[in-house]
């Protein structure tokens, strides 16, 4: 079997969705004949959760900024045998707060301004070192025919590009999120200057640049017109669905609900009341007072993030109606969202969310539940549940009525809402995902 080296720094945080598309390449490539070595730091703190990865992980030391510096005035920190567990737990996972977790506005504006000097190009780049050095020794002992590099953060890539010089192997640089083009990313005209030809400069011998989405494609084919660039969708985890498999029923269609209210779900976080529930909460309020539905008839749940959901319900006289579930296992996650009639997608109202699609859209396809997706007027979410027929996208509140109207009547007549998608859903697996980079590790020959 073929080898390619994956250098992700997340990797090990099994929840967080930057690790489900490395552990998932990580998994599936193996089907389409290439096993890879994967480069991970090693953090300490983070458990080491991979029963189900049936590949090589390299663990390699790991020095974050603070302990970088602090070392050099401090002298050396005691040693993980001299620390308790428990401890060390403690220790480390303080040294990663950034610095929007400081209370003083002072030490927060300082921290941030140094980081503008240090942190380039980010906060992990001293791993750059040990992470070189173990890939380095892998390519020269074994037959290592490919490198993939992932960010967050941009350290893998800069990584990537030195054995790219050194070893001339064929490079995939996957921008999960991309680095100067990146709407949520700013920085001071200095530091945007130099960033800028930093990133043309590590991409310049790129083979192949990859994105999730064609609109991140498109926009970073503005910066970088002269090298190949190919959008590569995400998706759901097929492994996570085996759970629900005793819930099938015998035409192979998923559990019948059986509940007497039109019900939505939403499991995810709400990123500090960045996604609202508002435009839903007042549609529901206004055309029942219109006489035109019963709120009685409705349930809404959400599980996860809670940030001002009771306030939101209150304000429009729903309390009656909303259930705030808190935080429960994926499993039971998805068990509720195959009871759910109409699974909620919430995402941010702005202009910079055009370029991005939520991972949580893949696993509702999967699910084959109509959506119901909040936010922004236009960009990649519209454009995928459009094409896709999964549902309604709604980005105003006279939009948002219509649609829970059109729901709410569908229910009361047929007691339940139809998935009329058409779909192929293994188009938008894990696995059908990591086929298109073996796809184009294949195209090296």
């Amino acid at each position: 079997m073929r080898k390619v080296i994956l250098m992700a720094f997340y990797f090990n945080q099994v929840n967080e969705i930057a690790s489900k598309r490395l552990r998932a390449l990580a998994k599936h490539l193996p089907q389409y004949g290439w096993n890879p070595v994967v480069i991970v730091p090693d953090l300490g703190f983070i458990p080491k959760e991979n029963a189900d990865m049936d590949c090589r992980i390299i663990y390699t030391e790991y020095e974050d900024m603070f302990s970088h510096f602090s070392n050099k005035f401090k002298g050396k920190p005691k040693n993980s045998n001299e620390i308790k567990s428990d401890d060390l737990k403690e220790h480390e996972a303080d040294k990663l707060k950034d610095s929007t977790s400081y209370s003083n506005p002072i030490a927060s504006k300082a921290i941030s301004l140094a980081g503008e000097v240090f942190a380039y190009p980010d906060g992990m780049k001293y791993w750059h070192g040990s992470a070189f050095e173990a890939a380095s020794r892998i390519i020269e002992e074994e037959e290592i025919e490919a490198i993939i590099s992932s960010s967050w953060p941009i350290t893998c890539h800069t990584i990537a590009k030195d054995l790219k010089d050194k070893y001339d192997l064929f490079w995939i640089a996957d921008l999960r999120d991309l680095w100067n083009m990146n709407p949520y990313v700013s920085h001071t005209f200095i530091r945007e200057y130099f960033e800028r030809r930093l990133e043309l400069k590590t991409f310049e011998n790129a083979d192949v640049l990859t994105t999730t989405t064609d609109l991140a494609a498109d926009t970073l084919a503005t910066l970088h017109p002269n090298n190949r660039i190919v959008p590569i969708l995400s998706g759901y985890d097929e492994d996570d669905l085996s759970y629900l498999d005793e819930f099938m029923v015998e035409d192979s269609d998923y559990l019948i609900n059986s509940h007497d209210k039109l019900k939505f779900i939403y499991a995810g976080s709400l990123y500090g009341g960045k996604r609202d529930p508002s435009y839903l909460f007042n549609a529901i309020r206004q055309l029942e007072d219109e006489n035109k539905l019963d709120s009685s008839n409705i349930s809404i749940e959400f599980y996860g993030d809670s940030t001002n959901l009771k306030e939101i319900a209150e304000k429009y006289g729903l309390l009656d109606i909303v259930d705030i579930g808190g935080k429960i296992s994926h499993e039971d996650v998805l068990k509720k969202q195959l009871e759910s009639d109409v699974l909620l997608l919430i995402s941010w109202d702005d202009e910079k969310e055009k370029m991005f699609i939520p991972g949580k859209i893949y696993e509702y396809f999967a699910l084959k539940k109509p959506v119901l997706s909040i936010g922004h007027k236009e960009g990649s979410l519209k454009d995928l549940i459009e094409e896709t027929k999964v549902g309604y996208h709604v980005s105003d509140l006279e939009s948002t009525k219509e649609v829970l109207l059109k729901l709410y009547n569908e229910f009361l007549e047929k007691g339940k809402i139809e998935f009329n998608s058409d779909i192929n859903i293994d188009d938008y697996s894990m696995g059908n995902m990591a086929k298109k980079f073996a796809d184009l590790l294949n195209g090296l020959n």
